[in-house]
């Protein structure tokens, strides 16, 4: 079961099948020890109380090194590849895991993730197992460009240059879907993947935290307004 610790400062989420477990922000625990039924518990000062974990807590407590796709985009991706449709996506640049621990949670699809750096794969390994996703990821260290694209229905590229992982033919019907921080980089996605016969759509999704104070409602004053640009085509 995945539970949440928290407090007014504080939220961390994790499995509580996982033994001894080294999580940044409380140390070595034994995981085993929480449960929901816990009202509160201790750890060293600090007072926490416990619920079962909801997506947004997951979220807050993935472990992070590389940027991470952010959850209104994950959501939307999604929507456009048909993942609640897909049994086995393709993702090239698994970096924390983000994307495709979300993914999985969301829409219930198996993702084969490559990695090439070591210590993002090792990160990505370490969070997944952390939320209980070993039977829904599976993580190679591995060169995106050895991937054998024509096996998967879907793919999502987290790849500044995402042409490069579809130059070969392939056949089938994939779903594909990119998302790239800069104007340039998008286009010249969108033209390649026009070119392969690819019907293409571009979005860019905007999330606006609102504040309630007690003087009234407002957008908060600082908060990040863009992620990239989402660059999705489906086969003709």
């Amino acid at each position: 079961m995945l539970i949440t610790l928290y407090n007014e400062r504080e939220i961390y989420s994790f499995s509580n099948r996982l033994g001894l477990f080294y999580i940044t922000g409380l140390g070595n625990i034994d995981t085993g020890k929480f449960s929901i039924s816990s009202r509160e518990v201790e750890i060293g000062s600090r007072i926490f109380r416990t619920r079962e974990s909801t997506l947004e807590d997951v979220f807050s407590s993935i472990e992070r090194g590389p940027q991470i796709v952010m959850p209104k985009d994950v959501s939307y991706i999604g929507f456009e590849i048909d993942l609640p449709l897909c049994t086995k996506m393709l993702e090239i640049g698994g970096g924390s895991g983000s994307f495709s621990i979300l993914a999985s949670l969301m829409f219930r699809t198996k993702v084969v993730s490559y990695e090439l750096d070591s210590e993002y794969s090792k990160l990505m390994r370490k969070n997944i197992r952390r939320f209980e996703m070993e039977e829904m990821i599976e993580v190679l260290n591995k060169d995106g460009m050895d991937a054998d694209v024509k096996n998967f229905e879907c793919a999502f590229i987290d790849n500044p240059e995402p042409w490069k992982f579809l130059n070969n033919d392939f056949d089938g019907t994939l779903k594909v879907a990119s998302i790239l921080p800069t104007y340039s980089q998008a286009e010249q996605f969108s033209r390649f993947l026009i070119k392969k016969g690819f019907l293409v759509n571009v979005h860019e999704i905007i999330d606006v935290p609102i504040k309630l104070s007690t003087v009234g409602m407002r957008p908060e004053t600082s908060f990040l307004y863009h992620t990239g640009f989402i660059v999705s085509g489906k086969r003709c």
